[in-house]
């Protein structure tokens, strides 16, 4: 095949990944860009796009057929993650990914990311709150050739699931590594995120 017909077919990959992630809240781009490539009959690996393409083509989506849905439903994750941070304002709670970088939408979990050397601290803090937890892990890349396993507290706050991970105290200075775009991760502070609501 052709660059231009591989370029092509990255392209139909990349919208029909993008409209599985919108309209069947399918939130792994990996699994999203191999049931696309499978749906359009696709079985080459080395034309599968990347994920920064599946999120372009995403934002396009949402702009054409769910503008204002999408709009209300990032509100309301917003203000919901809003609460979520002042309640855990002392763990230095930031908003991660979609809700934060505005790809959300009414199916995206929270991600925060709370910096403590004890992570059971947070556990019992949230018990005594009367909030249920269950104990999860996430993968985060702190350093470029090194993703690693850290400990996550997942619980609803309404409807809406919300998942706290618990880094290093020594890793706020450090941004971990964007799993879309492979540069360091957007964090939004409690001022950040009541600025983007109010905006």
């Amino acid at each position: 095949m052709g660059s231009a017909t591989n370029s092509r077919l990255r392209k139909e990959i990349a919208y029909e990944a993008a409209k599985l992630v919108a309209v069947d809240g399918l939130q792994d781009y990996l699994q999203a860009k191999k049931k696309a490539a499978s749906k359009l009959g696709i079985n080459d690996n080395r034309i599968l796009p990347s994920n920064s393409e599946i999120e372009m083509a995403l934002i396009e989506y949402q702009s054409l057929f769910q503008k204002q849905q999408q709009s209300d439903d990032l509100k309301k994750l917003r203000t919901i993650a809003l609460k979520v941070m002042q309640l855990l304002e002392q763990y230095n709670a930031c908003l991660v990914g979609p809700v934060l970088t505005g790809t959300a939408n009414q199916y995206t979990e929270i991600s925060l990311h709370l910096f403590c050397d004890t992570p059971e601290l947070i556990g019992l803090f949230l018990e005594n709150e009367g909030i249920p937890v269950t104990l999860c892990e996430r993968r985060i890349q702190l350093s470029k050739n090194n993703p690693d396993y850290f400990p996550a507290f997942k619980f609803l706050a309404g409807d809406i699931n919300i998942v706290a991970i618990v880094l290093p105290l020594l890793s706020r200075k450090t941004s971990p590594f964007d799993p879309v775009s492979g540069k360091p991760m957007k964090r939004g502070s409690i001022k950040d995120v009541a600025n983007l609501i109010n905006q």
